[in-house]
């Protein structure tokens, strides 16, 4: 039964794996489309979008056939806890992908906004941190996810920046105002995928310490 329980886990892991590889491809493929404006990674997006839901929807019915076959107990039951909570997480950061790759195709045809945006730094920092969070789940390092919380910090300030600024650039110039709209919608799907991050390694503290971290 155990040697049973081991062999499921571990297929369940690499399934978690490659969950994750596929929604740090469209993360990354959004944060290109965001300077680039190309719309074919914007289709990359929604072509992974679908196998995204299905990963998703396999990896939790096979959290609960574990559950149910094995009856695990102690860390692997935590463990099991953990990737059906981080399997929500991951999708919901794709849906954040794609939310993104849709206001870049509104975007598209029209004129670009003469504002100094820090998307820049936002989009690379929120991917560091998902890949971190996953790198650390795989890894069961409890410090590299604490080191994940203290990135958070930065992709928060750098959000209230630029709603800051486009606040200011439409105060400024109102006929820029639907435009500047859609990228503050950006701003708050790269800050999301933070925040989503952020979960991720919180559960990971859980697994490995027991420690419950949200809320505080």
């Amino acid at each position: 039964m155990k040697t049973h329980l081991a062999r499921d886990l571990t297929e369940l892991e690499s399934q978690l794996s490659s969950l994750g590889e596929l929604v740090i491809e469209s993360v990354q493929c959004a944060i290109d489309a965001i300077s680039s404006f190309d719309l074919e990674k914007v289709a990359r997006i929604a072509e992974n979008e679908k196998r995204i839901n299905e990963m998703e929807i396999s990896i939790e019915q096979n959290c609960l056939k574990i559950i149910a076959l094995h009856q695990p107990v102690a860390t692997d039951l935590r463990f099991l806890i953990v990737v059906l909570k981080v399997n929500n997480d991951l999708e919901r950061i794709a849906d954040q992908a794609v939310n993104i790759g849709a206001r870049i195709q509104f975007l598209y045809d029209r004129p670009r906004i003469p504002v100094d945006l820090h998307f820049e730094w936002m989009g690379p920092s929120s991917l560091k941190m998902v890949e971190q969070a996953l790198a650390a789940l795989l890894d069961k390092d409890t410090q590299a996810a604490r080191a994940v919380l203290d990135m958070d910090n930065e992709v928060d300030a750098f959000h209230a920046l630029t709603y800051r600024d486009l606040i200011k650039a439409m105060t400024d110039n109102p006929s820029i105002t639907t435009e500047a709209v859609s990228h503050l919608t950006i701003s708050s799907n790269i800050e999301r995928i933070a925040d989503l991050g952020t979960n991720i390694a919180e559960e990971i503290i859980f697994m490995n310490d027991g420690e419950i971290l949200r809320h505080t």
